[in-house]
């Protein structure tokens, strides 16, 4: 496989998972717009934290079977060692289901021991825990399910349960509540509901559709061992990624009121939009890279890199521009004008998520390498950099310093994994044409800053159009993609418009029986 060939595979490829990110994170704005309408701030901020916990359980029982499972199962393919794939999916359902109802069993108790004291006295939040947890077991065995899929380049699967039933489940159950006026704990009930549903069509669709034929016969030998060496520093790293996210509400639930929770949850979930590029292509990424990694053809790991990273970033700038130059307008549209507070909390957070796309693929090329030992060491540096930046912070500035802490933390642990990549594999992103694009994007967006600063610019969705229209004439005369790249561009483009109207078509068939 050349580099055009696997940029196509990952561009095309991530175009279904990009359109599915994007209806997910349309439905999940949704969501939230229906429970604030319904929730008053201080029940939502109570229901975010007690997800935050969930989110925390789950992430730990996981045990980085989500990344270990389709890595390996993309390696063996590529070293023509699938005997060995039968072993890696039984051993990490088995692996999962174990630590599901063990973390199911031991977390509501741990919850309420450390913090039951603190900021839950009363036991609002531990009694949504209570609720909630039972959904682990479904939850973990999910995401095996599609981790296992994945690692078979059938990564429509994600976009299937995770963006479309499992929100759209929820949607219309948390509805429906809303609409029979039912208490708190009944809206707690149907995100349970909702997850056991979707849990239920996968497993109506896994033995339907099977990635390969499966055998009932557990053992454990040298490709459990692999698996559990490489999954469990991305179990470490996981928990300490998604603890960079969840120290910002803990903390403030500690120092502040539920009410600046509840507006910083609502906040946070939009610069979702600004990974929704990278998501989808590092959907694809990761198992196209280890195939070659397999295949011992890493030369071409380079030039994917770089083109990848290149385009990303290219057409993730102009939902920054949204967020940085536009936050009030956004916010007000979205939620309404008691949510316009969080509008410098959205220009911070937009300022340190841009860098995942701007760095790239550097996360996702290491992880194929197989090197999540420093995956493990990078995520505690930067984590433990956030707790003591949110504890500094938070108590004087609130949410504003809770959204600092996140930026300052995930732009750091950005800059050690381009190092890492650059030193070890001799990689990087900065092409002469990606620098040209750099200077470009940031002579734009500190224009568009002052401007509105000078009240030059009201926030209009012609003005940003207009914007939209003038960047891509810029990018396309300013010499930023080369022949070769544009060709590739217009090939894609076809294959996308294509594959997405074949994918569509399968998924309602799929969805209808």
């Amino acid at each position: 496989m050349s580099v055009n060939d696997s940029v196509n595979r990952i561009v095309i490829g991530s175009g279904v998972i990009f359109a599915g990110t994007f209806i997910g994170l349309l439905f999940d704005i949704t969501i939230k717009g229906v429970l604030t309408s319904y929730l008053s701030p201080a029940d939502f901020g109570t229901y975010t934290l007690a997800l935050t916990v969930i989110s925390i359980t789950g992430a730990i029982a996981t045990l980085g079977l989500n990344e270990g499972v389709p890595r390996y199962i993309a390696y063996f393919r590529g070293r023509n060692e699938e005997y060995k794939i039968h072993e890696l999916i039984i051993s990490a359902a088995a692996m999962g289901l174990i630590a599901a109802v063990l973390a199911m069993l031991v977390s509501p108790a741990l919850f309420e021991r450390l913090v039951g004291e603190g900021f839950d006295i009363q036991g609002k939040i531990l009694s949504v825990v209570k609720i909630m947890i039972f959904a682990l077991p479904f939850t973990i065995l999910l995401n095996v399910a599609v981790a296992i899929y994945r690692g078979f380049d059938r990564t429509n699967v994600n976009m299937y349960f995770y963006n479309i039933i499992r929100p759209l489940s929820l949607l219309v159950f948390a509805s429906t509540a809303v609409f029979f006026g039912v208490s708190f704990h009944g809206i707690v009930l149907v995100d349970l509901l909702s997850m056991i549903f979707t849990f239920g069509v996968m497993s109506v669709y896994f033995m339907k559709r099977p990635p390969f034929k499966l055998k009932l016969k557990l053992k454990f030998s040298e490709p459990t061992k692999q698996l559990i060496r490489y999954s469990f520093p991305l179990l470490i790293t996981a928990t300490l990624l998604n603890l960079m996210t969840w120290t910002d509400t803990i903390m403030l639930g500690y120092f502040k009121s539920a009410e600046v929770v509840g507006v910083y949850s609502a906040v946070y979930p939009l610069v979702g939009f600004l990974s929704m590029i990278i998501g989808s292509m590092g959907f694809v990424y990761i198992p196209v890279i280890s195939k070659l990694w397999g295949e011992n053809r890493t030369e071409l790991i380079g030039p994917i890199y770089q083109i990848t990273t290149k385009w990303c970033f290219l057409f993730t700038f102009p939902i920054f521009v949204l967020m940085f130059v536009y936050p009030e307008f956004l916010l007000t549209r979205i939620y309404g004008a008691e949510y316009a507070s969080g509008a410098t909390v959205l220009r911070v957070l937009s300022l340190g998520f841009i860098t995942n796309s701007y760095f790239g693929f550097n996360y996702h090329t290491i992880m194929a390498s197989g090197d999540s030992d420093f995956l493990m060491k990078c995520s505690m540096a930067s984590a433990g950099m956030n707790v003591l930046l949110n504890f500094i912070l938070i108590p004087q500035y609130g949410m504003i310093g809770a959204a600092i802490a996140s930026s300052v933390s995930f732009a750091s642990i950005e800059v050690f994994m381009t190092l890492k990549t650059w030193k070890k594999q001799n990689m990087h992103p900065f092409t002469s044409t990606y620098r040209r694009l750099t200077l470009i994007d940031i002579f734009m967006v500190v224009s568009m800053f002052a401007a509105g600063k000078a009240l030059l610019l009201t926030g209009t969705n012609l003005e940003y159009a207009a914007f939209i229209i003038v960047y891509f004439v810029i990018i396309r005369y300013a010499n930023v993609l080369d022949d070769a790249e544009m060709n590739m561009m217009r090939k894609i483009s076809k294959s996308i418009r294509y594959n997405i109207d074949i994918r569509i078509l399968q998924a309602l068939k799929a969805l209808a029986s």
